[in-house]
């Protein structure tokens, strides 16, 4: 008995060691996992998987797995589950990671399963053992749930449940796209029985306890797309929160989308009406809210909700309130304020609302709200506006509504109610409207009042009501009166339209519309117009329009009339007609019939003239007739058109017998031109044709067909360049022909095709100067060819005579931004002898361009290479300061920047050039240059001969140009006869003019700042003879020249000079000119004394000028001193004073030169006083020597007033002059006389 005992416990550990043993090969080894897939394929014939590794508890991998079924599918390129096997010992379920990559799971419809019985809610989950999911990784992944799709790149997370806790590690789930399902409209049953009422009960929410502890430490979902259908794109989605029993607890909620960027945090408990704290914050950035952000704080429970929002950006809104969510009827109480609203919202604003206020009270069976605001526009005036309003789910009514602006107010009430059938009512007064206020050409009061009323009928027609209509006031002094009333409807809206007016008229001084008639079944309507005057209602309009337009028939031939008639009509100085008369009659059903005449006369407007034009049409759908006739400056016609109408389909017919009177002459059409125009398409084909006048045509050679795509070939033939002789000045002719052609083909989006070629041949231009300029060619060639988003372009000029000029230029991408160019522009052996004539008279001008410039790179900022060179210059003429014997100049050009040098040689010297310049940045290109010559020769006949030697730099940009250096003057002769008229310097007060005859700013009239500062040396051989002044000038000049204008600084001393006055050569003893300012403004030092071997007594005499050079003071002086009579007689006979006589004389002369420095200041103040010609001078000689005034207080009447110098007697004379030279005179003083006085010269 043991034995077999002992024998069964041996058996019984055999096979407890083999199960054991079994287990752990299934369990820890790969042969448990093919064992557990090998089952599971057995188990489930659907199931496939390629391959398999590792082991059930220490981590296993499956590859290529699938699964389908009816309605579900799965396939996967791999799985894998790593499980910590020595967690379980805790006990504990540990998965240390779970991935997946390439999963697609299809789920279909199924069968509807039965409906299950509903089950107790729980109050707790627990796990008996903790989970711990350490790691997963899903890529790639793809479902499909009853045809919505979504897809996945990534989706990491972690997770752990202890007890009835349940933590979400941070998550992230990236590249998400989700595209939901096309849902299939079903018609509604209309045997469906219309739902219950809704009862007017509380909704009760039920008290939501959540079985588990829910602890989110982060959620992130990352670059969502989603298809609603349309995209909507989520940059982030962040959510950090927990939840339990009844609350949820959100720390963190934000969310990143196109649309703008939202973040949101507080609580809310599931029980109790819901009690919740939310406060939320938004960015917008969807147009056009771009820019601006929202507040939004919500307190209390859905019985009781605060809300309190705030909007802050342009528009700018804050919101306040309390509102029952759970009682159906939504009672609630909300205050709306804002400092500013407007429209448009992302640009300045045309209309704004400012101080808003809307106060909302009530439930959705009753509320009132009062509303304030101030509306402002550029169109509209200034808006005061209150309402107070009252309504239910039924109808509204806006009651005491009162709108203040330009200066007056409107009052009244309306209505509407749409519980059964749509009606409205409203009721509007006005009272002291002023329009003026913001239409100042509208200047007056308006007062009046306005009802409305209609509905819409059960029928499914309408129904309107104008009762009352009744507007009068005062507008730009004249009456205005609105008055009458009107009733519209289609009562069964089947088009049975009924108007009806009893009257409606507008009146408005002496001008007046009136309306009155009906429309039915029979149509009698009448508008009468009588304008008498139409400036009293329109200021920039003028004339005169009387006239009718009258609607008979009936709605199915309706036919209308016309007769119009307008006089002197203008439209402020811009357009004159002298008379307009319009008749004619239309019938647009059953087909479209009728005649239109209309004639118009003496048209003018700023360079067009029509003496008269004259339009008659005629016919039917089936055939009607078009002529227009105009004459008139510059262009007049003669057109006729013939066709025919199918409303369906098109209008066809032919302009024919047709000519044009142009500034390049007159133009006849050559044949008729079939015109057909197809209503479906839009397209228009027009057929070949040709304008001709003598031998010159313009002709489109084929048939073209002008739609959204379509292509036209079009020559000029033998166009003679004299017909545009009319546009050129008088002193311009000129001679060749033009022969051109062009191929276009266009189509929609997309650049045209074009070939075409422009031909001139031999001709010239010639400009009558002095000698005439003559500008010849053998011939000029221009083709061009636009295709493939390219245009190549070649042109040639070939000079009679002379070089010729080319150029060959390639862009590319011409429809994106960055345009490509490539050009080639040659010049070759062009002399510049045929420009000697601008230059004069006399004049040589020789020297050869030659060069060849390349073009590469961006068209906005190419590169430029090559160089360009103007060899064997040479020039002499009078109208050249400098003779050039023999001159150079090359510029030499290397991508974006380039030099230049020349070398010009002259009789007495040569000039150098040297520069540079950079264009890198078109917008910001510089440009320098240096000129350095020595003792060139400057010859400006007549008065001028110089040698200068200058060394200066120009440094130019876009906005200015900088003059700097020195130009030494060592000698010089300069001889002045007479000031030539540029001498005379514009008068400040000149204002210069632009085009349109505005007044040009500084700014405009010289867009570009030169700034100089320029040292001149005048050298000691610069002589000067002017006006009796003769002397040596020697000096440093400092020129400095801005926006404002040029300023000089520095003197110039006048040495070994003498100076013509008082009948003498004075020598220059000490001579100064002195700049501190204006080149205009100079200040004089300057003493001339009598030549010492020429005066006895040893005495010195001589005069003294000082002062500004426009109002100098010149005295006469002596040493020693004496009196001036005595000093004045030494400077002019050399001695003093022998006599009385010599005296008196002395005197007359000291007033005489008195006066003449006064003359100037004396003209000024009799013009002041509207005495021309007032002058203060001497008359008389010896004892009878006086100071008169004179002048004219008439035309042809003069005064004079005299005292006399060595005797008191005064001397009042009038002359009054009767012919050229015939003159009564009146005098009176120590003698009375009236003298007849006839002047007359002898030769």
């Amino acid at each position: 008995m043991m034995r077999w005992i002992k024998r069964f416990v041996i058996a019984i550990v055999l096979l407890l060691v083999l199960v054991a043993a079994g287990v752990f090969a299934v369990l820890l080894t790969p042969a448990g996992v093919k064992l557990a897939v090998w089952g599971a394929q057995k188990a489930l014939p659907e199931l496939t998987i390629e391959k398999s590794s590792g082991a059930l508890l220490n981590g296993f991998a499956l590859e290529g797995v699938a699964f389908s079924m009816e309605g579900f599918s799965l396939s996967g390129k791999s799985f894998s589950l790593d499980i910590n096997s020595r967690c379980l010992s805790g006990p504990a379920l540990c998965v240390e990671s779970l991935t997946g990559d390439g999963i697609e799971v299809v789920v279909g419809e199924t069968e509807p399963s039965p409906e299950s019985s509903p089950s107790e809610s729980l109050t707790e989950i627990k796990t008996p053992i903790p989970l711990f999911l350490n790691g997963v990784a899903l890529s790639d992944i793809s479902l499909d749930i009853l045809g919505t799709k979504v897809h996945w790149d990534s989706l990491t997370t972690a997770a752990q449940m202890q007890g009835n806790t349940v933590t979400l590690k941070p998550t992230e789930w990236k590249g998400i796209k989700v595209e939901l399902a096309q849902s299939e409209e079903k018609p509604s049953d209309p045997a469906d029985p219309a739902p219950p009422p809704s009862s007017e009960a509380p909704i009760e929410l039920p008290a939501v306890n959540i079985p588990l502890n829910v602890v989110i430490e982060g959620f992130a979902l990352k670059d969502a797309e989603l298809l609603l259908p349309q995209k909507q794109v989520i940059h982030e989605f962040f959510v950090k929160g927990k939840a339990g029993g009844y609350d949820i607890a959100l720390d963190e909620v934000r969310l990143d989308a196109e649309q703008g960027k939202v973040t949101l945090n507080g609580d809310i408990s599931l029980q109790d009406n819901y009690p919740l704290n939310l406060a939320a914050k938004a960015n917008v950035r969807m147009e056009p809210l771009q820019g601006h952000s929202l507040t939004l704080d919500a307190n209390g429970d859905l019985r009781d909700l605060a809300l309190n929002a705030n909007l802050k950006g342009v528009l700018q809104a804050v919101l306040s309130g309390k509102l029952d969510v759970l009682d159906p009827n939504l009672p609630f109480n909300v205050l709306l304020t804002s400092k500013n609203l407007q429209w448009p919202i992302d640009s300045k604003a045309e209309y704004t609302l400012a101080s808003t206020a809307i106060n909302a009270s009530g439930s959705l069976k009753k509320y009132s709200a009062s509303v304030k605001t101030k509306a402002s526009g550029e169109a509209i005036p200034n808006i005061n506006l209150s309402t107070k309003l009252t309504g239910d789910l039924g109808k509204v009514m806006l009651g005491d509504i009162s709108l203040k602006t330009l200066g007056g107010g409107i009052d009244g009430w309306a209505s509407v109610d749409w519980s059964k059938q749509v009606k409205w009512q409203t009721r509007l007064a006005f009272s002291d409207i002023q329009p003026g206020l913001q239409w100042p050409e509208a200047e007056g009061k308006l007062s009046g009042e306005v009802q409305n009323s209609g509905e819409l009928t059960e029928q499914g027609g309408w129904l309107v009501r104008l009762p009352e209509l009744d507007i009068e006031g005062i507008i730009r002094d004249q009456v205005l009166d609105l008055s009458g009333q009107l009733n519209a409807s289609d009562v069964k809206g089947k088009g049975d339209l009924l108007v009806e007016t009893n009257g409606l008229s507008l009146r408005h001084g002496p001008n007046r519309i009136d309306v009155s008639g009906k429309v039915d079944k029979a149509l009698a309507l009448k508008l009468n117009l009588n304008l008498p005057k139409l400036s009293a209602s329109v200021p920039q309009a003028g004339g005169s329009i009387q006239g009718n337009i009258g609607l008979s028939g009936t709605l199915e031939k309706p036919e209308a009339a016309l007769q119009i008639n307008a006089n002197a009509v203008r439209w402020e100085e811009l357009v004159t007609v002298q008379d307009v008369s319009i008749r004619g009659s239309v019938t647009p059903l059953p087909i479209i019939g009728g005649g239109l005449i209309v004639d118009v006369n003496g048209v003018k407007a700023e360079g067009v003239e029509v003496k008269s034009l004259a339009l008659r049409a005629s016919g039917d759908e089936k055939e009607q007739t078009v002529s227009l006739k105009v004459d008139g400056k510059p262009v007049g016609a003669n057109l006729s058109v013939r066709g025919s109408l199918d409303r369906k389909k098109g209008w066809k017919g032919s302009l024919y017998s047709s000519s044009l009177t142009t500034p390049v002459g007159p133009w006849k059409l050559a044949n008729d031109i079939p015109l057909d125009v197809d209503f479906t398409s839009g397209a228009v084909d027009i057929g070949a044709f040709c304008w001709t006048q003598k031998q010159s045509k313009v002709c489109l050679d084929k048939p073209a067909k002008v739609a959204n795509s379509g292509e036209a070939q079009l020559s000029i033939v033998d166009f003679n360049l004299d017909i545009v002789q009319s546009f050129l000045p008088v002193t311009t002719t000129i001679e060749g022909l033009v022969n051109a052609n062009a191929n276009v083909a266009w189509k929609p989006n997309t650049l045209p095709n074009l070939k075409a070629s422009v031909d001139l041949s031999k001709g010239k231009v010639t400009e009558q100067l002095d000698a005439p300029l003559t500008i010849g060619w053998d011939a000029v060639n221009i083709d061009a060819t636009l295709a493939n988003n390219t245009l190549n372009a070649d042109v040639l000029l070939a000079l009679t005579d002379n070089g010729k000029a080319s150029l060959n230029a390639v862009m590319g991408d011409l429809e994106s931004k960055k345009r490509t160019l490539k050009s080639t522009f040659g010049i070759d052996n062009i002399d510049l002898d045929i420009l000697a004539p601008a230059l004069g008279e006399d004049t040589t001008l020789a020297g050869m361009l030659n060069g060849k410039v390349i073009l590469n790179g961006d068209l906005d900022a190419p590169t430029a290479n090559g160089s360009i060179e103007l060899s064997g210059l040479r020039l002499q003429s009078l109208a050249a300061p400098v003779e050039v014997r023999e001159g150079q100049i090359t510029a030499l050009l290397n991508g974006t920047n380039g030099r230049i040098n020349g070398d010009i040689k002259t009789p007495d010297g040569d000039l150098v050039l040297t520069g540079q310049a950079d264009w890198k940045d078109l917008n910001a290109w510089l440009a320098s240059l240096n000129v350095k010559g020595q003792r060139l020769k400057v010859v400006v006949p007549p008065m001028v001969a110089l040698e200068v030697s200058p060394d200066m730099t120009l440094n130019a940009s876009p906005k200015s140009v900088n003059v700097n250096g020195n130009v030494s003057v060592p000698w010089g002769r300069i001889v002045v006869e007479n000031l030539p008229a540029s001498a005379v310097q514009v008068s400040s007060d000149v204002v210069i003019l632009n085009d349109d005859l505005q007044p040009v700013s500084e700014e405009e009239s010289n867009p570009i700042t030169v700034n100089a500062n320029i040292a001149v040396n005048i050298g000691d051989d610069v002589r000067l003879e002017a006006f009796g002044l003769k002397t040596n000038l020697v000096g440093k000049l400092d020129v400095a020249s801005n926006r404002k204008g040029p300023n000089i600084n520095g003197e110039i001393n006048l040495e070994e000079g003498t100076y013509r006055s008082f009948g003498q050569d004075l020598q220059i003893k000490k001579g100064q000119i002195l700049f501190n300012g204006p080149p205009e403004q100079p200040y004089l030092q300057v003493e001339a004394i009598r030549n010492p071997d020429a005066i006895e007594d040893g005495v010195e005499a001589g005069i003294r000028v000082t002062g500004p050079a426009d109002a100098p003071e010149v005295q006469v002086f002596s040493d020693p001193a004496m009196p001036q009579a005595n000093a004045l007689s030494y400077l002019t006979r050399g001695r003093n004073l022998d006599s009385e006589s010599d005296g008196n004389a002395m005197t007359s002369m000291l007033i005489g030169l008195g006066l003449s420095q006064s003359g100037k200041l004396v003209g000024q103040i009799g013009e002041a006083f509207g005495v021309q010609d007032l002058t203060v001078d001497t008359s008389g000689s010896g004892n009878d020597e006086k100071v008169e005034v004179s002048g004219y207080i008439l035309p042809g009447l003069q005064v004079k007033y005299g005292v006399g110098i060595f005797t008191s007697l005064p001397e009042f004379t009038v002359r009054y002059r009767l012919l050229s030279d015939l003159y009564v005179e009146a005098v009176s003083g120590a003698d009375n006389a009236v003298d007849l006085l006839y002047q007359f010269s002898i030769k």
